[in-house]
Formats: structure tokens, sequence, C-alpha cells
């Protein structure tokens, strides 16, 4: 009963979000066409965006890879989810126009580490690098939040900080049990 709850909310999220970005990133064009400023600080949110899809990109694949690897049940849940996050993410970035890139150097790095290991070490290594995506996950959100002046992309970003935080929190707790 309880993965339905799960399922059926992060699908609400799902679809609520992608609505709102739609709509958000909608209206930033629109406005873009009609204020130089506007688009200046289009151009601002369209990096951050890149920014967050890097990184999205590398936690989903490192993600994807623990769902087979890891070690811990607990662990691989947290893959779980966290796959099925970032490929709605994904899609919602897509419909904004984000291309959606491959990880970054750092991910590709992350992700060769983790292929050539196994067990509790794959398990520490994966949540680690969860942790430290996720940081990383906040300081852009928290940026693309601070640069746009579009409410939907507020209230959408102000929400995803909280579900950044909270992964970031059970990241660093299931680093404490491995």
């Amino acid at each position: 009963m309880k993965n339905i709850t799960e399922n059926n909310r992060r699908n609400f999220l799902a679809t609520t979000l992608k609505g709102a970005f739609v709509i958000g990133a909608g209206a930033t064009i629109g406005g873009s066409l009609f204020n130089p400023v506007a688009a200046l600080a289009q151009n601002a949110d369209a990096a951050l965006q890149a920014k967050i899809a890097m990184l999205g990109t590398a936690s989903l694949e490192t993600s994807k890879l623990a769902l087979t690897k890891a070690s811990n049940m607990e662990v691989k849940m947290f893959a779980k989810f966290e796959a099925a996050e970032q490929e709605v993410m994904g899609m919602i970035l897509k419909d904004m126009g984000t291309m959606v890139p491959v990880p970054s150097a750092e991910g590709k790095a992350l992700l060769t580490k983790l292929q050539s290991l196994s067990g509790q070490a794959f398990d520490k290594a994966f949540m680690q690098g969860q942790v430290d995506t996720h940081r990383k996950l906040k300081e852009a959100v928290s940026a693309l939040m601070s640069s746009t002046s579009d409410k939907h992309v507020k209230h959408v970003t102000s929400l995803a900080l909280t579900t950044i935080q909270e992964h970031t929190e059970r990241g660093m707790m299931l680093l404490g049990k491995i």
C-alpha cells in the first residue's frame, strides 16, 4: 500500500511540476519577446536549467547502476525513487527546451568509479555521490529560484528544494548506516 501511495504522490507531483514548469517557461518566453531584460534573465535561467539537467543526468545514471549493483536494500530503494524522479525531471526540462545532456566530467568519473566497486564499498560511494550531487542541485535550484521573476518557476523550484533537502538528509542517514 505504501508503494502505491508513494507512486501516486510521485505521479501527481510529476504532472503538477511539469505543468507549472511549462506554463512558467511559456510566460517567461512570452515576456522576453517584449522585454530585453527578461531575455537576459531567461538566458541565465537556461544556463542554470542546463546545470540542473547535467547534475540530474549524473544522478539518474548512477541510480540506474545502483539498481543492479547495490547490496543494501535501502540503497536500492533510494536508487529506484531517485531514478524515477530524475526521469520525470528530465522530461520537464526537455519540455522547457533544455537539452538533457550527458553527465559532466565529474559525473562520468563517479560513474566509472562506481562501475569498479561492489558490495558495501559501492553502496557507500553511491550514497556519497548522491549526497554531493544533491548539495550541488540545491545550489543550482536555489540560484534559479533567485534569478527568475517568473512566479511559476519560483513555486516549482521551492517544491524541488524541499525534495532535494529530503534526499540529501536521507542520503546522509543511509551513509551513517552503511
